[in-house]
């Protein structure tokens, strides 16, 4: 794509049908023509002017109204990859994967300072195009070559983000290994709490337990910001429960409610439900249970976090054998995560659960609910629902068996 001045005069002459001697006229020689256009020698602009002079000539007599520019003649391989890469970060046109070869080769006509400058910038677009994968891929390439890393903390705290994102905590841990070395040794502040936080937790999500919990104890041990705790205790009490410790983990979410506020409180006996679900420990799931029921708002915010405690309290409800209630909970996280982005799976495995929990009394629901599902089959492609809708009318409504077997097939 991107061409050097002596071979752009070279494409220019065979697009145009032009012969070296017509070319050069009187001006220069061929065997000089020929010498630049195999690029022996440097294509000057003194020669680029007689050159162009000539083309328009030629180009006039023959009835072709296209101009040969000098200055677009004369720009180099890496001042035309500038000038696209610009061009392309200041357009709304989305690159589609098939493309980006254009991106490479612009970029490895550059110099390693414009590189690393340009790949920085892409990695901003694509984070917010949502395009994740490309973001987390230029961020490292402005990585390369280089001793000092300007911004390294607030670069490796996107990339946190971009690793989650992409469901990716080794690579998180990884990255995170290999740079944190040029950090700048400094006091624990916010900014560097937040990177040791998100390193903790990327190693607890790698399965690392030992050196997360020993991260996560220390900033427990130094911080002096309740925000910073709160988080490194939920860590300590994860680690504790997918370890196996129920018991420590139990007290450490029942720590982390005290004196907290009523959704705080209900995001930790969420956690505990959870527990008691995964122990099939009926005792540890109702004294949870009516703690959350107790603490529940209607006015908490619309959030994953509400869904969550929406469908834990539901869940609870269903083993708990409060049929109505388990529904209600059901009803509401629909409602919420149909006004949340990407909840299309998380939607069609609650209205599996609901459908375990309603009657016959429950069949105009039951009507909207399936509308629901059907719009979200399209995407999802999840059956399993479907199968749990027609054993809803086989056991209450029969006549309606084939024409609801026919709906979901379509």
């Amino acid at each position: 794509m991107f061409l050097s001045p002596e071979e752009k005069l070279l494409a220019l002459r065979k697009k145009y049908k032009i012969t070296q001697g017509e070319l050069v006229g009187e001006d220069i020689t061929r065997v000089f023509l020929g010498m630049i256009e195999i690029g022996k020698r440097s294509l000057t602009e003194k020669t680029a002017k007689l050159l162009c002079k000539n083309f328009h000539k030629i180009l006039q007599e023959k009835g072709i109204e296209d101009k040969i520019s000098l200055t677009d003649l004369m720009k180099t391989k890496e001042e035309q990859a500038i000038e696209f890469l610009n061009n392309m970060l200041l357009s709304e046109i989305n690159i589609s994967n098939e493309n980006l070869w254009i991106i490479e080769e612009a970029l490895y006509e550059l110099q390693p300072k414009e590189r690393e400058e340009f790949c920085e910038k892409l990695y901003i677009r694509f984070k917010n195009r949502k395009r994740y994968s490309l973001s987390r891929s230029y961020l490292l390439k402005s990585f390369h070559g280089l001793r000092k890393i300007k911004g390294l903390k607030e670069k490796l705290l996107d990339m946190f983000f971009l690793c989650e994102k992409l469901q990716d905590p080794q690579g998180a841990v990884y990255i995170y290994r290999k740079f944190s070395s040029g950090l700048e040794k400094e006091k624990l502040n916010k900014e560097i709490e937040e990177l040791k936080y998100c390193y903790a937790k990327a190693l607890i999500d790698s399965k690392e337990y030992e050196e997360g919990m020993n991260l996560a104890k220390y900033l427990f041990k130094k911080t002096k910001n309740e925000d910073t705790i709160y988080k490194v205790r939920k860590l300590i009490a994860r680690i504790y429960r997918e370890e196996g410790n129920i018991e420590e983990s139990i007290k450490e979410y029942t720590s982390l409610a005290k004196g907290k506020t009523p959704k705080e409180k209900c995001l930790a006996y969420r956690e505990i439900i959870q527990i008691g679900i995964e122990e099939k420990n009926p005792d540890i799931i109702k004294k949870y249970y009516e703690k959350s029921k107790n603490n529940f708002s209607d006015d908490f915010q619309n959030d994953i976090e509400m869904l969550d405690i929406l469908c834990t309290l539901a869940q609870g409800a269903k083993i708990l054998g409060k049929s109505k209630e388990a529904k209600a909970y059901y009803m509401e996280a629909l409602v919420i995560g149909k006004n949340l982005d990407n909840m299309e799976n998380k939607r069609v495995n609650i209205i599996g659960e609901l459908l375990e929990v309603i009657d016959k009394s429950d069949f105009y629901s039951v009507q909207s609910i399936e509308k629901e599902y059907l719009e979200l089959l399209k995407v999802t492609h999840n059956y399993q629902p479907a199968i749990k809708f027609l054993e809803y009318y086989e056991r209450f409504l029969p006549n309606e068996l084939k024409n609801k077997f026919e709906l979901f097939i379509k």
